[in-house]
């Protein structure tokens, strides 16, 4: 099949401008907090017959790209600002590079604050409205309750997000939504059910999986627990007023990993110890691999492995792809961690 693209420049179609320049164009689409990022190297040198150069980028300029085949049709990317441009040589190449257009702004500027007697949701909500987009909440984490937060010099990106970590959660902003949902459900920032992939070994040209061990707890994980979600478990403790002393709380099964840090209450405790065991069940495997080029791949998605050796976990979560075209060719490479379908409502453990 013949790879494709389009591109868009502030609303106009440069697809044909750029086609025979094009030295590579590469995608990066992330899971959580970062940015997805554009990048394009087009050959700089002048037309042999004409003596004319490839128009200059201007920063700031809204891209839009759709990747795929001629065959079977493209696939949206997204849109993306230009905020990164350098001129090479010899010889003379420009590479423009561009981020996800809704991570802009002052959403990223630092900003000092206090939050009273609210909750999660209404939190997102108002920093939503302040910054042009629309709150966008899953309804665990929109209710969880907030006592007091201080939000001193830091960005409203970085104060949203700090908070839903600790429910396991993430805040980002997607097609003029701020969105606020758990990580590892195999949806979408946008709240929407991804569709769910498989992947065979002879459509890649090379693959990794690594099981690693969990070293603080004492315990090597073995391939067959990890593929289970099985293993050990989080300890952490907080400080009980009443009866004036250290209460430990834990999630999951021993041998424990104990964390680093006390809590100020049972409830910050719970919410830390199910939010670390979902993590570290997750990171107990990480898969990678590269192959051919399929637009269908994207950050967050469901991957079920068919075809490999048996005893391998087969259902993964990605967090991570590459799409790049180059020389002609479009290939995709992918990150994955542990997928588990039971994995803890850490939001629920602040209600509770």
């Amino acid at each position: 099949m013949r790879p494709a693209f389009r591109l868009l420049a502030g609303g106009a179609d440069i697809t044909a401008n750029i086609k025979d320049r094009l030295l590579s164009l590469t995608y990066h689409d992330e899971a959580e907090t970062k940015s997805d990022r554009l990048t394009i190297k087009l050959d700089d040198r002048p037309n042999r017959e004409t003596g004319a150069h490839v128009a200059l980028p201007v920063m700031g300029t809204k891209l839009a790209l759709s990747l795929g085949y001629e065959e079977t049709g493209m696939v949206a990317m997204g849109s993306f600002i230009v905020d990164d441009i350098k001129y090479n040589g010899a010889p003379a190449t420009l590479e423009v590079g561009a981020k996800a257009a809704d991570m802009a702004g002052p959403f990223r500027s630092p900003t000092s604050k206090s939050w009273n007697d609210t909750t999660l949701g209404a939190i997102a909500g108002e920093i939503a409205e302040a910054h042009g987009y629309k709150a966008k909440v899953a309804p665990t984490l929109g209710a969880v309750p907030v006592a007091h937060e201080d939000q001193t010099n830091e960005s409203p990106m970085a104060f949203l997000n700090r908070l839903a970590a600790k429910h396991d959660g993430i805040a980002k902003p997607v097609n003029g939504f701020l969105v606020l949902a758990p990580k590892g459900t195999a949806k979408s920032v946008t709240g929407q059910s991804l569709p769910a992939l498989s992947l065979r070994p002879e459509r890649l040209s090379k693959w990794q999986i690594q099981v690693s061990a969990r070293k603080e707890a004492g315990e090597a994980a073995k391939t067959e627990d990890a593929a289970a979600g099985s293993g050990g478990g989080v300890r952490t403790r907080y400080w009980d007023k009443d009866k004036a002393r250290m209460v430990e709380v834990t999630e999951g099964k021993p041998p424990y990993q104990n964390t680093r840090f006390a809590w100020a209450d049972a409830k910050d405790a719970k919410a830390n110890a199910a939010s670390e065991k979902n993590r570290k069940d997750r990171e107990k495997a990480k898969f990678s691999a590269s192959g051919v080029g399929d637009p269908r791949f994207q950050a967050e998605q469901r991957l079920t492995l068919v075809g490999f050796r048996p005893g391998l976990p087969t259902d993964w979560r990605v967090t991570k792809v590459e799409h790049k075209l180059e020389n002609g060719g479009y290939s995709c490479s992918i990150d994955a961690e542990m997928f588990h379908e039971n994995q803890a409502d850490v939001a629920s453990k602040s209600r509770q």
